[in-house]
């Protein structure tokens, strides 16, 4: 066993392993961050569906028989007593301006202006956020006035891009004010 041969067979099968456990440790590195990613990412997305479906139930509560203000694709802006005080407060939904703390270039602020002061629903990651209004029939209506349920159509993207592509999960969902019947 002193034949140097063995010695360089030895060495280089040790290397082998070596590297393929670095690889395999790598591989379940990229993979878990992944995972948490997306994790964060369905989270995200929960707690930015919840924020927009609470505020858009309460369109019109008491207030008065037309409580949307302003309705287009983007943006949804209306009336309700908010905070049940008594004074009726004027509460918009929209796409901010672009995300600025994330590498994502796709990414806009969701935000909720309550009496002309802006809040944050999103910080990061939403990229879409569409709106469509449906009358009592259910069908399409751009008319303020009609409007009884609406399709929120919400995407949000992770911060950072895996393997060239953001991850993202999209869904929409139907919210009926129960003041607008």
């Amino acid at each position: 066993m002193s034949n140097p041969v063995y010695y360089f067979v030895s060495f280089i099968i040790g290397i082998s392993v070596i590297l393929i456990l670095i690889r395999l440790t790598t591989f379940a590195t990229d993979e878990n961050i992944k995972a948490m990613s997306e994790e964060k990412l369905i989270s995200n997305f929960v707690t930015t569906q919840e924020i927009v479906e609470y505020y858009l139930k309460k369109i019109g509560y008491k207030a008065s028989n037309f409580p949307i203000i302003d309705a287009d694709t983007t943006n949804v802006k209306f009336i309700c007593d908010d905070n049940d005080d008594g004074i009726i407060d004027t509460l918009e939904i929209r796409l901010g301006d672009p995300a600025l703390k994330t590498k994502n270039p796709n990414d806009y602020q969701l935000l909720l202006i309550r009496n002309g002061v802006k809040e944050i629903i999103a910080p990061d990651g939403v990229t879409k956020f569409n709106l469509e209004f449906f009358d009592v029939n259910g069908s399409p209506t751009k008319e303020k006035m009609f409007i009884k349920s609406i399709r929120v159509i919400l995407k949000i993207e992770s911060d950072e891009q895996f393997d060239g592509y953001y991850q993202f999960f999209e869904d929409e969902f139907f919210i009926k004010p129960r003041n607008l019947v």
